[in-house]
C-alpha cells in the first residue's frame, strides 16, 4: 500500500481515507475485518441502540433506481442492528486486537429525551478500543417514531444536550451524523458544536420514496403493497452531501466526515476538495462489494500524479470558502466570451433547439469550410453573443471554449 494515501482524521493516522459507512456492510465484526482485509483505511459499525430496544426488520426493505443501466440511487427502510450490544463490544474488542493499524469506529443511537441512555451506550464504547464513536441523529425511517434518529438532528436543543452528553461521558472523540431532512443544517451543526463534537458526518440518507412501478401499480419498494418514507442514497444524493459538507464546514470549522454519493474516486476528490476530511462509502459497497476500494485507491493515486501532488493531504481544499451567497454572486458577476468548438461540434441542431426552448434563443447554424473535403461546407453551431450573457448550454455535444 502507497504511503502517499495516508492521511490523519481526529488524531488517527490511517492508511487511506476512505471508511465503510455505518450501514449493511459493517453490519458484524467479521464484515468489518473483510473489508480491513480488503484495503479500508476505517469502518464505522451498524448503530447499535438501548439494550431493551426490540430491532425487527421488514422484507423487502431495500430498492435500486437505474439509469443508463446503472445503479444511481437506493432507497432502504431498514433499522439499526438487530443484534445485541453485548455480542457487539466482544466483536469489537476482537477487531480491536486484530486490526491496530485501522480506524474503529463504533455508532450509537438512543431517544432524544433520554440522556442516561446515552451516557450508557458511551460508557460500554469506552471499554472496547474504538478510535471514535459516531452519535447517529439521521436515520430518517423507523427510528424517529421512537424519538430516535433524524428526529434528534431537527431540533437543536436536542442535538445540544445529546453531544454534550456523549462528550462528558466518552473517552475518545465523537462524531455527530447529522440529517440532512431539515430547513436549516448550520444550526444542527453549530449545536453540536456547542455540545464539544469533534467532528461532523453528514449527510444520512435522504427521505424519499424511490419510484412507482407504473403497470404493477404499486411502489417499487413495496411490503404486500404499502411503502414507507425511507431513505436515499446513492450517486444522485451526492449534490445535497456536498452541499451539507459545505455549509457544516462554514458553520463549525470542524472536521468533516463525508458521505453520501460516494461511487467513484473524483467523487471522494469532490469531497475532499470541499473541506472533508475522511470519505465514507456504503450504497457502491452493497453494490458491488468491499474491492471496490482498489479503484478508489489507484485513482487516487492517478489524480495526485496528475495534479502533482506526492500526498493526498496535498489534495485537501477549502472550497467550501468558495460557496456564498446569490446576492454575492450577482454583484461579482461578469460575462464571459464563448465560442463553439467548431472541430467537435457535428451541427447536428439539437442545441440550437435546446436554446431556443429554454428560453435563450442563444445559438444558430453557420456554414463553414469543410476542411476534410477539397471543396463543400458543412454546419456548425454559432454563438450570438448579444443573448449569451450568463447562459451556459446544457446540450451535450457541444464543448464551448471561453475566450
Amino acid at each position: 500500500m502507497s504511503q502517499r494515501l495516508h492521511t490523519e482524521f481526529l488524531g488517527v493516522e490511517v492508511e487511506n481515507p476512505w471508511c465503510v459507512a455505518s450501514a449493511p456492510p459493517a453490519a458484524t465484526g467479521k464484515l468489518m475485518a473483510d473489508a480491513f482485509d480488503a484495503g479500508w483505511g476505517a469502518a464505522i459499525m451498524k448503530t447499535v441502540g438501548p439494550v431493551e430496544e426490540p430491532i425487527i426488520n421488514v422484507a423487502p426493505r431495500i430498492q435500486t433506481m437505474k439509469k443508463w443501466n446503472r445503479e444511481i440511487a437506493m432507497q432502504n427502510i431498514e433499522l439499526i442492528t438487530d443484534r445485541r450490544l453485548s455480542v457487539w463490544l466482544d466483536e469489537l474488542k476482537t477487531l480491536r486486537k486484530r486490526y491496530p493499524q485501522k480506524m474503529i469506529i463504533g455508532s450509537i443511537m438512543a431517544p432524544g429525551h433520554d440522556m442516561d441512555a446515552w451516557a450508557q451506550l458511551i460508557e460500554a464504547m469506552n471499554g472496547v478500543g474504538c478510535d471514535a464513536v459516531e452519535l447517529n441523529l439521521g436515520c430518517p425511517h423507523g427510528m424517529p417514531e421512537r424519538d430516535m434518529g433524524a428526529v434528534c438532528s431537527q431540533d437543536a436543543e436536542i442535538v445540544y444536550n445529546i453531544v454534550s452528553t456523549a462528550k462528558g461521558a466518552s473517552k475518545v472523540p465523537i462524531l455527530t451524523k447529522l440529517t440532512p431532512n431539515v430547513t436549516n443544517i448550520k444550526m444542527m451543526a453549530q449545536a453540536a458544536k456547542r455540545g464539544g463534537t469533534d467532528a461532523i458526518t453528514v449527510i444520512n440518507t435522504v427521505n424519499g420514496i424511490i419510484g412507482v412501478d407504473i403497470y404493477k401499480r404499486k411502489p417499487h419498494l413495496s411490503v404486500n403493497g404499502y411503502t414507507a418514507i425511507g431513505g436515499i442514497s446513492g450517486n444522485a444524493v451526492k449534490p445535497m452531501g456536498l452541499k451539507c459538507v459545505a455549509e457544516c464546514k462554514q458553520a463549525t470549522g470542524l472536521p468533516i466526515s463525508a458521505t453520501g454519493g460516494i461511487t467513484t474516486w473524483s467523487d471522494g476528490v469532490e469531497y475532499l476538495l470541499m473541506g472533508a476530511g475522511q470519505l465514507q462509502v456504503c450504497t457502491e459497497i452493497m453494490i458491488r462489494g468491499f474491492k471496490i476500494v482498489a479503484g478508489l485507491n489507484k485513482g487516487l493515486e492517478s489524480y495526485l500524479d496528475q495534479m502533482g501532488y506526492q500526498t493526498i493531504d496535498q489534495a485537501k481544499g477549502e472550497l467550501y470558502k468558495n460557496v456564498t451567497t446569490f446576492e454575492y454572486l450577482l454583484e461579482h458577476s461578469s460575462s464571459e466570451k464563448v465560442q463553439v468548438n467548431e472541430e467537435t461540434c457535428t451541427g447536428c441542431n439539437l442545441c440550437v433547439v435546446a436554446c431556443h426552448d429554454a428560453g435563450y434563443d442563444a445559438l444558430k447554424l453557420k456554414e463553414i469550410p469543410d476542411l476534410k473535403r477539397t471543396q463543400g461546407t458543412r454546419k456548425v453551431a454559432e454563438v450570438i453573443s448579444i443573448n449569451v450573457r450568463g447562459v451556459i448550454c446544457a446540450s451535450p455535444c457541444v464543448q464551448f471554449l471561453h475566450v
